[in-house]
Order: structure tokens, then sequence, then C-alpha cells
């Protein structure tokens, strides 16, 4: 961020002096003391495994020049301020200070503002955007999926002067969230990538998903625009009290203001033509990922972007860490995308993998797919997972390895169906035995919640190949 003068920072984040030093505060925010520079601003965050406050001395050590807490600071805490001239500052929740300095900070920015919110998608759209806009522009994006409330401000307080645009993600786990978010971040732009059964423990059902994520579009500017599918019929009835232009993408004869006409899917990626009349390649997996890319073609076409820029833009796309991500391990094609799952995400890669064509120098290649727990579901957690085994079995592949205990009533069901399936009620277990399940030429297909740890199978199968995994 601009640098500010700590009283200006004390006015925003509503906190008190406790100790006032001389070094000065370089615009630079962190919650996490091992990333820490000299002059930087430490906020020390509680979380449910930590608590910052316990490293506020190692802060000061690094060179912080300020420290923000919650927790009156002590005599030793308070000597070393005034040893090391570095401001203490105390308010009554850090995480809240944090947004409130976020937002206040927002207000400040020049930069375009896009935030990207939906049950699924939204890491991936969120790196299409900004691959395409840095093209021409300056400007930063969410590292990883930071989506929270303390990702998000984060990200907006990593946004320099010079920056004309920043990429937010909005994720949510419990109602309000998205609002809370969409209040610090005020975008100019705002992306849903449509609706799901996820964090159902606390989003009970559909239509509350659809409210939730619907929030977002309630703090876009007067200037600015909401792009959306409109193909999720709870999130368009969600949306139908809120104002202002807004701009959707679907498949052919859909209605939608930008209609993929023609999908073709390849090992390579997706080629698509848009409207009928101008094609694109977008070298990642999945058809699910052409409308991914046709959000992130509206918010580039807004924003300036010629065609050519965006065609050039998309062929610089890749699929970030363990989303579809293809990978080859010895003899066996593998498609990671173990980052998490819920009921939507998942079907979305079961008929992907299903439907890829295998077209390589191995014809015989047979699809194995591995599915583990999706957790966060509430108490339809059993019955969405015995339709996530029906489903699998109803698609044209040849083995279910189903892995962790809610995926044993996915692994009932698909035997009903008649399917090859084995069940292991943890990774570890899976692992032992997946060497001897698998032919040499096997594609394979890992999916599950993020809790699930599937990707440690990764190791299972180097190991059985006696060669490192290697990302194709």
């Amino acid at each position: 961020m601009k640098p500010w003068a700590f009283q200006q920072i004390r006015r925003v984040t509503l906190s008190r002096w406790q100790a006032r030093g001389t070094r000065e505060f370089t615009g630079r925010v962190t919650t996490d003391s091992r990333d820490l520079q000299a002059g930087d601003l430490f906020i020390a965050i509680i979380g449910p495994n930590f608590d910052g406050h316990n490293f506020v001395l190692p802060a000061m050590e690094s060179g912080a020049a300020g420290i923000l807490v919650s927790h009156t600071p002590d005599e030793a805490m308070l000597a070393a301020a005034t040893a090391a001239s570095v401001t203490i500052l105390q308010c009554d929740n850090t995480v809240r200070a944090l947004n409130r300095l976020a937002a206040a900070y927002r207000r400040e920015l020049r930069a375009k503002v896009i935030a990207v919110g939906g049950s699924n998608g939204k890491t991936t759209t969120k790196q299409i955007i900004h691959t395409l806009l840095s093209q021409r522009f300056s400007g930063v994006a969410s590292p990883k999926s930071f989506n929270n409330n303390i990702g998000l401000p984060l990200t907006l307080l990593s946004v320099q002067p010079q920056h004309e645009y920043v990429v937010l993600e909005v994720g949510t786990n419990a109602p309000g969230e998205v609002e809370a978010l969409g209040q610090v971040a005020n975008p100019d732009i705002v992306v849903i990538t449509g609706v799901g059964l996820e964090h159902l423990e606390f989003l009970t059902d559909i239509h509350q998903v659809a409210r939730e994520e619907a929030s977002l579009a309630r703090f876009v500017g007067p200037d600015g625009i909401l792009f959306l599918t409109n193909e999720s019929p709870e999130l368009l009835h969600a949306l139908r009290l809120t104002r202002g232009p807004r701009f959707t993408i679907g498949h052919a004869g859909s209605g939608a203001d930008m209609e993929a006409t023609e999908i073709h899917e390849s090992l390579t990626g997706a080629d698509f033509i848009v409207n009928g009349r101008t094609g694109y390649h977008l070298p990642l997996l999945g058809r699910h990922n052409v409308f991914n890319a046709m959000l992130s073609i509206g918010v580039a076409r807004r924003m300036g972007l010629t065609d050519e820029e965006i065609k050039s833009g998309l062929q610089r796309v890749k699929p970030a860490a363990m989303r579809l991500e293809p990978m080859q391990i010895g003899t066996h094609l593998v498609i990671n995308d173990a980052y998490n799952a819920n009921p939507t995400s998942m079907a979305a890669a079961i008929k992907m993998f299903a439907t890829l064509p295998l077209c390589d120098s191995t014809a015989s290649r047979r699809r194995v797919a591995i599915l583990g727990d999706m957790l966060e579901l509430g108490s339809g957690s059993a019955e969405l997972h015995r339709q996530m085994g029906r489903m699998a079995a109803e698609h044209p592949i040849d083995m279910l390895i189903f892995v962790g205990p809610l995926m044993l009533h996915a692994a009932d069901e698909a035997r009903q169906k008649g399917m090859a399936v084995h069940h292991f009620m943890d990774v570890q277990a899976a692992g032992a035995h997946l060497p001897g399940l698998l032919d040499k030429s096997d594609a394979v297909l890992l999916k599950a919640s993020r809790g699930t740890r599937l990707e440690k199978l990764l190791d299972a199968l180097s190991a059985a190949e006696e060669i490192p995994a290697v990302t194709a």
C-alpha cells in the first residue's frame, strides 16, 4: 500500500497508542512474522491454531515499524518497542482492524477493483482475468486462494499507486461473509461464476448459497457491471432485485449476451467459438472452464482489450495447482483436481474425465476415477455422496476408487450399478493398495475436498513408477 502515517492507520483502525516509535512504515502489511521485512506493519491475527501475539517480539527483531495488537502489551513488549522505536497500536479485534484498514485504503485506489465470487471456479477465473489484463495493464491478483477476511484485505493492501487493477477472490463458508467482504472491496466489476452445493453446514441449501453469492453484486459501484452465467435459476432469482448493468454468458441458444456456439475438448484444452464469430483456444481441461474463460473475456473487453490481445493472453493461461492439473507420472496420465470439491465441481470433473479424448500414443488407456470425501455438506452429506456414486457409475469410467468414510455411501451405490469399485477409509490405505490396482497405461482422476489430502496418492504413484512426478 501507499505508506501511511501511523496516525492515519490508528484513526481508520479505531486503535489507540501503546507505543509511539520513529521507525517509518514503508507500506507493506503482513500477518506472518516469517515473511516480515524491515518497515512492515505486523498485524497479530488470532487463528484457530495460532496467536500472532506470540510472534510480536520476533517481528520487532526483524525490523517491523509498527505492530497492531488486540491484547494489552506486557512490560517486556513495551520495553522492546521503546528500545527499537517501534509503534504499537491496540484495537478491539485485529481481523476487524485489518478489514477497516483495507476498506479505507480501497477508497483511495485508482485501480479498478474486480471481485470474483461463486461456488466453483473462482481461482481459475481470477487467474484467467489476471493473465489477460496483465498484457496491457499493471496490476495484482489474490495469491493462491486468499479469499477470506484475512486474504482479501491483504490483497487490497498489496495494491501500489501505479497499479491499474486488482483481481480479488471472494469466498464464503457461512451466511454474511460475502457481504462483509463486498463492503471492504466495493468492486467496480463483479464476476459470479455460478452457484452449487457448498458449505451446507452453514449455507443450508442451494437457495441460501445463491443468496450468499448474489450479495456481492450489491456492492458494484455506480459505473460498474456484473458478469454472470445465465444458467443458474437460483442465482438469477437471488439477483432479481439487484440494479445496475449485467452481462451474461451461457450455452448456445440460452439467450445470453455471450454464447459458446461450439466447444471441442482435447488433452491440450478446449477450442470454442463465441456468438458464432470469434474462435478461442483455452489450454485448460474441462467444459466448465470454457465458461470461466468467457466471463474473463467479458471483463477483458470491458477493460478495453482487443480480441487479438485476448486470444494471445488465453494461450498463456496455465492450470492452477491441483485444479484439473494434467500431470505425467511414469506412464500414467493424472488429472489432479484434489484442491477442493463439492457436488457441483465433482460432477463437472467426472463428466470431463469420462468424455476427455485420450488421443495420445496409448490407445488402450483405462479411465480410473479416485474420488475422496466432500466435506462441509451438513446433514445431507450421506445422500449427496450416494448421489455422486450413482452419477459416477453412469459415466464411461472403467474403475472407481473411493477414499474416506463418507465415500462409503458412494461406493455402495456404484456397486449396485455393477461398477468395478474399491473403497478405502483413508489415503494411507488407498496408497498402499493403489499400485496393485492400476495398469501401467491408466488415466487417473483425483478429486476430493482439501481436507482429504488426496494429492498424497501422487507419492504412491511416483513410488510405484520409481520416478518423480513431473507436471506436463
